[in-house]
């Protein structure tokens, strides 16, 4: 997993309230000692904030759940998903999945900031259509954001009261994350 990855997983871990010990936290994420370190010092250059407990039975603690703001935007996503299409298919790939992540983080916090109304049965409909697809590998067509997309979905997540689906974007040749009760006019490619 790149650095990025690792250093929202460790996050993720220690947003339990739990405390863990540097040991812990490096077998748990499989890296290092001296890399769990590094994540503290980047996340605290970010403005979180993670306790240390010293002594005999130390250790990192995060008791202020979600209490971390995104400081970019879609703007900020669209600028460097811009910058990846001028670059190498090599250099391309190994971005794409760091902006993958930056995206999710961008659209969990905005979604959770917005009061959006969901349609139960409707969710439930797409859901079930995309999970056919899933198991089918099959591509599907749909309007987001008023744009119209083919897509691959591979996957689903879960994040507040929220489902997104992962997959790839034909048209766009990019892994996209999705918001599902945002999804227009869902069908089946034929």
């Amino acid at each position: 997993m790149s650095k990025v990855g690792n250093t929202l997983t460790m996050l993720r871990l220690l947003e339990s309230g739990h405390k863990y010990s540097v040991k812990e936290l490096a077998e748990k994420i499989e890296v290092s000692p001296r890399m769990i370190k590094t994540y503290k010092e980047e996340l605290e250059k970010c403005g979180i904030y993670i306790d240390t407990i010293q002594g005999r039975y130390g250790g990192y603690v995060y008791k202020r759940k979600h209490n971390y703001n995104v400081s970019f935007d879609y703007l900020d996503v669209d600028a460097i998903e811009s910058i990846i299409y001028k670059l190498n298919p090599d250099e391309q790939e190994k971005l794409n999945i760091t902006l993958e992540k930056l995206r999710s983080i961008v659209i969990y916090s905005a979604d959770e900031v917005r009061n959006i109304k969901i349609d139960k049965e409707d969710l439930q409909k797409k859901y079930n259509i995309i999970s056919k697809a899933i198991v089918e590998k099959r591509q599907l067509r749909f309007k987001f954001h008023n744009k119209e997309r083919i897509f691959l979905p591979y996957s689903f997540t879960y994040h507040k009261d929220f489902i997104y689906v992962t997959g790839y974007s034909i048209k766009e040749n990019d892994i996209k994350t999705l918001n599902l009760s945002k999804i227009k006019d869902l069908e089946n490619v034929i």
